[in-house]
């Protein structure tokens, strides 16, 4: 019986494989926003929501950066939390924050295809109704992370019918 030659970085490349999770972003128009870092994913997440409405008819002025507040739409203020769609279909909004000025909580996921949004006033989001609050750092209270199921988000052409909903009152 002879002993078969292995090569040992074809069978690690082999194994490798073998527990690598699928990529879910292969091949995606919007991969682009998975190598961006974590500021300009946020600026990026607040000037699409900008330009969308605007495009829509809806009014929205930019904040300052120093502004507690991302965005005026019509005559609430919205803070606005991105995230991309991680490969176990949820997204995670970090740094979400109690102590700011804010009428309500925008959250816009970035799929591989398909862009999603959902959104709570700010008494909903410290009473935990858009989700459980987790602390981003042991020990302090102050910034927070919310983890969303793709399926309890919504099309993102939903958008400007929920906000006239919500500011023509």
């Amino acid at each position: 019986m002879g002993t078969a030659i292995v090569n040992p970085i074809s069978l690690m490349v082999e194994i490798i494989r073998e527990h690598v999770p699928e990529d879910i972003w292969q091949g995606s128009p919007l991969i682009g926003y998975r190598s961006l870092g974590n500021t300009n994913r946020g600026e990026i997440g607040e000037e699409f929501v900008r330009r969308y409405l605007t495009l829509a008819g809806i009014k929205v002025d930019k904040s300052k950066r120093t502004s507690e507040t991302d965005l005026r739409i019509e005559n609430c203020r919205f803070e606005v939390k991105t995230a991309s769609l991680g490969a176990n279909g949820t997204f995670q909004f970090n740094h979400v924050r109690l102590d700011r000025s804010y009428d309500y909580l925008l959250c816009l996921g970035i799929c591989p295809h398909a862009i999603v949004f959902n959104m709570w006033r700010k008494g909903e989001v410290a009473e935990n109704r858009a989700g459980s609050l987790v602390r981003m750092a042991e020990g302090q209270a102050v910034t927070y992370k919310i983890t969303k199921k793709l399926d309890a988000m919504r099309p993102i052409f939903e958008l400007p019918g929920s906000l006239r909903c919500i500011t023509d009152r």
